[in-house]
């Protein structure tokens, strides 16, 4: 089964009741598709084009699904449709397993012109330097990871073999992201309009495969060009899932694995039982078939129970505390001045005990040699299960692999005068404490900085 194409439209249906019904219906149509039942997905197509028929990436995976139940001439029709409202992936058709049966048909070699045509016209509006400057570090971005992908299962990723290769790529994609940058700067995200579709899928390559600085700063971006129909819904769907990982929260559309024990695994993920709709929404092959890439089997309550097992896990503890207690630790506070719309930074020293009187409660006393009228206390309690700590909830604890002990909290509150979502980031070794507080404001897509707490032993 191919990677399906992501049909945007669903993603970001238009509050009209029309169009609602139209992205329900093409989400059960791409549920059943990933389900394989290809003759409900073809009944859910035919229903949905009875509302709407003018998106390529909708009218291409029809054509697929016709294909598949040999209904031959429909699918030549939604393909001529899909061409004709804006398909030009030649390449992709020639190459699609779910197309073979219409190969030795007639109209096959008429499609085939078509797109051809198609193909050409669109290459003239091509800028063909910067297609070429972004195919090529696509092609280097994969050829290497290739190579990783072969040393490693041939001599391990732990091997000396494969550590020159990880320096490699490292020292790639510090190049690549640099030559991105410069692109988004001057031009702004570009799709597969203004330079085909290989090349604009480079701009996401190379930011997912960056830091988690680049993606943070340039999800804003790709995600106004989603709706902009430059990038794809399910490209920055895995973008979304990576940075929600990395935050130290659950994953929403499964996109991201990770090692335990030396077993590949699916990360954590929210709500498996709607994952493949969620998925299906954005156009993403089910879940099982996305696992068995990567030799892993699905079975969503064999993952419902690993992931009881893993919150039970996310607590914090006394000892954790303890990590951190009776230590006087100097530092600074930078913090995001919103009047200013400036980052400004002040000393600061915080001291953490144990309360006397009750154990539970953790007293913290902040110290600001410069302004001395902020100094302040806080008593927050650490609740016997280890999951809340004062108002936040622990959402995750991680021994992290320098050896750091990172602890993530969420909680609700007001910022500015507004809603919020609150997370706070712990991360504590033998010589350094941070605390990060990072802020969403309600109807809003990201996270940003608010302050960070930097201090030493």
């Amino acid at each position: 089964m191919k990677k399906w194409i992501i049909a945007a439209s669903i993603a970001l249906a238009s509050a009209s009741v029309l169009a609602q019904n139209y992205s329900s219906i093409i989400q059960q149509a791409r549920s059943a598709l990933n389900k394989k039942d290809y003759k409900k997905a073809n009944a859910q197509f035919k229903s949905a084009f009875v509302l709407e028929q003018d998106n390529y990436a909708d009218l291409y995976d029809a054509a697929c699904v016709a294909a598949l139940v040999n209904d031959k001439n429909r699918a030549f029709k939604l393909l001529n449709l899909s061409i004709e409202y804006g398909w030009t992936d030649l390449e992709h058709v020639k190459k699609d397993s779910d197309l073979v049966s219409l190969h030795t048909d007639p109209g096959w070699k008429k499609i085939i012109h078509s797109l051809q045509i198609k193909s050409a016209e669109q290459e003239k509006q091509y800028d063909q330097k910067l297609k070429a400057q972004l195919e090529q570090i696509f092609d280097t971005d994969q050829n290497l990871r290739n190579q990783l992908v072969s040393i490693g299962k041939k001599l391990g990723y732990a091997s000396e073999e494969a550590k020159v290769l990880w320096k490699q790529i490292a020292e790639k994609d510090a190049l690549h992201l640099k030559a991105v940058e410069a692109i988004l700067t001057e031009h702004g995200w570009l799709g597969p309009k203004q330079v085909g579709a290989k090349a604009s899928e480079t701009l996401f390559l190379v930011i997912q495969h960056a830091d988690d600085n680049a993606r943070r700063k340039y999800a804003p971006m790709m995600r106004k060009a989603v709706k902009e129909k430059k990038a794809t819904a399910g490209s920055f769907a895995m973008m979304e899932d990576r940075i929600a990982v990395e935050a130290g929260e659950k994953q929403t559309y499964g996109s991201q694995l990770s090692i335990v024990d030396g077993h590949t695994v699916l990360s954590p993920t929210e709500d498996p039982d709607h994952l493949d709709e969620r998925r299906a929404a954005l156009g993403m092959t089910g879940i099982a078939d996305y696992l068995n890439s990567s030799k892993i089997e699905w079975n969503v309550n064999t993952f419902k129970g690993a992931m009881a097992h893993y919150d039970a896990k996310q607590i914090i503890s006394p000892e954790d505390f303890k990590k951190f207690a009776d230590v006087l630790w100097r530092g600074e506070l930078r913090y995001l001045d919103y009047s200013k719309n400036v980052w400004v930074s002040i000393p600061s020293n915080l001291r953490v005990i144990q309360a006397p009187q009750d154990p539970a409660v953790w007293l913290w006393s902040y110290g600001y040699d410069d302004e001395p009228h902020a100094n302040a206390k806080d008593g927050i309690r650490l609740s016997q299960d280890g999951k809340k700590l004062g108002e936040e909830l622990v959402i995750s604890r991680m021994i992290m692999t320098n050896g750091d002990l990172r602890v993530v909290t969420k909680m609700s509150g007001i910022d500015d005068n507004r809603p919020a979502q609150f997370r706070f980031t712990y991360t504590i070794n033998a010589e350094n404490f941070e605390r990060k507080k990072e802020v969403k404001l309600v109807n809003g897509d990201d996270y940003f900085v608010r302050n960070i707490y930097s201090w030493k032993r």
